[in-house]
């Protein structure tokens, strides 16, 4: 079975998941939605969707690619992890808000997998307000290894 993971990061952790997922389902291809068209989205059995959390709301590279493609995505087996300081309660809020119920019907695996705060890849507003935020928040930080891992063993699990 042919994976791809399609992708698209503001700091770079969306980004790094994205590589070890690739890596944990056996060499998929690997699309970064910022600089990159995916081509031959047919030759796929299984797509991986992974964003940021920005504001209560996905990308708007991955909302466009998952609109355009919905037809294409109809069949295929997907998955679907988000980037955020949130944990599981902002998972069952975020993934039904941003994503098309339709879509959502093809989903087999879908989680969250933690959050950075990389200010030296933020602008001077955003790492303003996110400096705010974690000081009253106190949120979580760090990748969760142990659930991109589970996420990749559920999803090959499918396959």
């Amino acid at each position: 079975m042919k994976t791809l993971v399609v992708y698209d990061s503001y700091t770079g952790t969306t980004e790094k998941c994205a590589k070890m997922l690739a890596e944990l389902l056996q060499n998929a291809d690997l699309v970064n939605l910022s600089n990159q068209k995916v081509s031959k989205l047919e030759d796929y059995d299984c797509v991986v969707i992974g964003s940021y959390i920005h504001a209560g709301k996905i990308s708007k590279k991955v909302k466009r690619f998952c609109q355009e493609n919905l037809e294409k995505l109809k069949g295929k087996k997907i998955g679907i992890y988000l980037c955020m300081l949130r944990e599981q309660d902002g998972l069952e809020e975020y993934i039904p808000s941003n994503f098309d119920q339709q879509l959502l019907s093809y989903v087999k695996v879908k989680d969250f997998f933690g959050g950075e705060l990389n200010y030296d890849k933020m602008n001077f507003v955003f790492r303003f307000i996110l400096k705010q935020i974690e000081k009253k928040a106190k949120p979580k930080l760090g990748l969760r290894i142990e659930r991109i891992n589970a996420f990749a063993q559920k999803l090959m699990d499918q396959l």
